[in-house]
Order: C-alpha cells, then sequence, then structure tokens
C-alpha cells in the first residue's frame, strides 16, 4: 500500500506555475525541483545548464525512467513575461509526487527510478543535451507525461504506436527585382510567387502522397513589401512540415524543393529553401501501453480517449534508446477548455493524480 500527499502535490503544481521561465533559462525552477529532491533525500546530477537527473537506486537489475519539462512559453509578444502555457509546470509535479510516494515504499521496489527534469522542450534541444549527459544510461523504459484539453479532467489517456507526429522547420526566401505594383512585367512579383508556392505546396499531400499516410505542410509566416505599391525585393516565408513515416518525409521535401523550381522558372525570381530537421515521431511502445492499459482497469484508474496527433516533442528522442510511453492527462472541465499554449490555459488541481496513480503501480507491479 502508498501514500500520495495531493497536498503537497497541489502545493507543487502553484509553486512551479508561479516560477515559469523560458527554455534554457529555467533557473528558480530548477532551484525548487532541487530543493524538493534534497527533501526526499534523493540526489542528482546538473546538466544542460538548468537540468536535473539522478536515481532512485535499489540495485535492482532494470532501471525505469520518468521524463518531466521544465520551460514555460511567453505571454507577450515582447517576451517579457513567461507562463506556463503548456502545462510543464504539471509535469513536473507529477513526477516530483511520483518519487516523493515510491521513496516512503522503497523497500519495495524492484526497479530503479531514473528522474530527469529536462529543460528547452519547446526548443526542441533539451532531449539531446540531456541525452548527451548521460541521463539514459542503464536505462530500460522510458515514460513522460503532459496534460491535455481534449481529455477530461480525472482521467488518463494512451496510445499504440504512433502518438504524435514527426517535425521539421524550414525557411524560403524569395528574390527578385522590385517593381512598381502597376507595373509587374517590367520586375519580379515575388509576391504573387510566394501565394502560388504556399497553394503549390498543400498539393503535394492531396495528389503525391498516398491518402492513407498522415502528412501536414503549414506555413506560419510571411513577409515581405513595406508599402502598398512596390512589389518587394524580397519575400521570406516559415513554416513547418509533420510526418509519421519517413518515406512521408522525404516526398514532402523533395515536392516543395520542385515547386520552387517551378516558382523560378515561371515567375523568374531565385529561391532558397532550407529544412531544419526537428523531432522523430513519438512511437509508443504497444506492449507497455497495453500493460499500462491493464493495470488502469484493475486499479480503477479511469482512462480516456485520445487521436495521435500532428504536433511534435523531443520526447521522440528518448524513445529511440529505450522503448516507452506517453501517458495525456485530462485538464478538461466541463464542455471545453482553452488549447494547449493558448494565453488563458491553465491545469486544475488534481490533474496530475491519474498519471502519478498509473505510473506508481505500473512501477510496484515489477
Amino acid at each position: 500500500m502508498y501514500q500520495i500527499d495531493e497536498k503537497q502535490m497541489n502545493a507543487d503544481l502553484k509553486e512551479l506555475y508561479n516560477r515559469a521561465e523560458p527554455s534554457g533559462e529555467e533557473y528558480e525552477t530548477s532551484k525548487y525541483v532541487k530543493s524538493r529532491l534534497e527533501s526526499m533525500g534523493l540526489s542528482y546530477k546538473e546538466a544542460f545548464v538548468t537540468g536535473l537527473f539522478g536515481t532512485l537506486d535499489v540495485g535492482a537489475a532494470r532501471t525505469i525512467a520518468i521524463r518531466a519539462d521544465m520551460d514555460a512559453l511567453p505571454y507577450d509578444e515582447e517576451g517579457g513575461e513567461y507562463r506556463h502555457l503548456c502545462g510543464h509546470h504539471a509535469n513536473m509535479t507529477t513526477l516530483l509526487t511520483i518519487l516523493e510516494t515510491l521513496v516512503k515504499v522503497k523497500a519495495k521496489l524492484n526497479v530503479n527510478v531514473r528522474y530527469i527534469f529536462q529543460p528547452a522542450e519547446e526548443t526542441v534541444n533539451g532531449s539531446v543535451k540531456m541525452i548527451e549527459a548521460g541521463c539514459m544510461e542503464g536505462v530500460d523504459e522510458i515514460f513522460a507525461t503532459h496534460t491535455q484539453p481534449h481529455v477530461e479532467f480525472g482521467k488518463a489517456a494512451l496510445l499504440e504506436g504512433p502518438a504524435m507526429a514527426g517535425a521539421n522547420h524550414f525557411d524560403v526566401v524569395l528574390k527578385g527585382m522590385s517593381t512598381h505594383a502597376a507595373m509587374p512585367h517590367m520586375g519580379t512579383d515575388t509576391v504573387t510567387a510566394a501565394a502560388e508556392y504556399i497553394i503549390g505546396c498543400q498539393t503535394i499531400l492531396t495528389r503525391k502522397k498516398s491518402p492513407i499516410l498522415n502528412g501536414l505542410i503549414s506555413f506560419g509566416a510571411v513577409n515581405g513589401g513595406f508599402a502598398a505599391n512596390i512589389l518587394p525585393e524580397e519575400v521570406r516565408l516559415k513554416g513547418t512540415f509533420r510526418f509519421f513515416d519517413n518515406s512521408v518525409q522525404k516526398l514532402i521535401e523533395h515536392g516543395m524543393r520542385v515547386r520552387l523550381k517551378n516558382i523560378e522558372y515561371f515567375y523568374g525570381v531565385k529561391g532558397e529553401l532550407a529544412v531544419h530537421e526537428g523531432t522523430p515521431p513519438v512511437i509508443c511502445d504497444r506492449e507497455i501501453t497495453e500493460k499500462l492499459r491493464n493495470i488502469a482497469e484493475a486499479k480503477g484508474i479511469a482512462l480516456g480517449s485520445h487521436e495521435k496527433e500532428m504536433g511534435g516533442e523531443d520526447f521522440a528522442f528518448y524513445l529511440e534508446l529505450a522503448p516507452g510511453a506517453f501517458i495525456w492527462q485530462g485538464s478538461r472541465q466541463g464542455e471545453s477548455h482553452p488549447p494547449l499554449h493558448n494565453k488563458a490555459y491553465t491545469v486544475p488541481e488534481g490533474a496530475t493524480l491519474p498519471a502519478v496513480r498509473l505510473l506508481v503501480e505500473y512501477i510496484l507491479s515489477h
């Protein structure tokens, strides 16, 4: 039998929310996590500026890891204020509560527990840096949790196999010769070229990709020009494409380059496409996820439904080194809830309890 200190869990949720900090600058957050680990008698190693990891070591042959991300998001366009609009304070709260619960029943553990507090998830480089620091050495399985407004409060959600998409970002530059807007034939119309390129890229997905496979291309920024009657010399585009299958990743990039060549030829512009590698897909281990489902059913832990999504997660890099699963925690109370990354997004007290129970039960089942 074990006891979960829900009062402390809710206190951690509040304290960590009040320490929201930018990616790679989670100094006060890290200080708080250190103090909580020390209060439990747990040691840690510092990594990647503000990151921490350590092991609740019982001398077992196997080690199960749990990762919690630490960073927050800008609340205003100037970046003067940060808040946990993606709920990472809840992910840290979940891990701290699991550790405090397991420390009290350490004699019953038959596996070691690796705890990873990772900075800079939002900039998708934190996991790689933590791995380079050695946080995955000796790990046999790994888990992560995240709040989700699509899932009802009081429930956890699981997915077998593909769960979150691989994500690459790109920059496109179209350069030409500026001209009077009333005389487009005297120069190169980079604005219309950019518009046609944006629309044309969507046909890569509808005409070149198998409709059975998932894929997405989104342009999030279009910048160029400064006057109503001047066609600009340059237009810059930024965006992202998503995939679950490597063949789709290659197809999209190839298609974007072919489309760009066609635009260059017709409009007489010079095009540049730079693709930035992001994260691979999150693929949850089917056997491990099935074990979690069975435990949830046996222990009366409510499970909600959640579909795979095109959002990316750098937890995928950990899963390339060890099998594991991602657990969503419901934050929706009532019919609707603000989405992740929305200024109004919040995590209600108690939302972290289902995943705490599920992972504690899973670890104690070994």
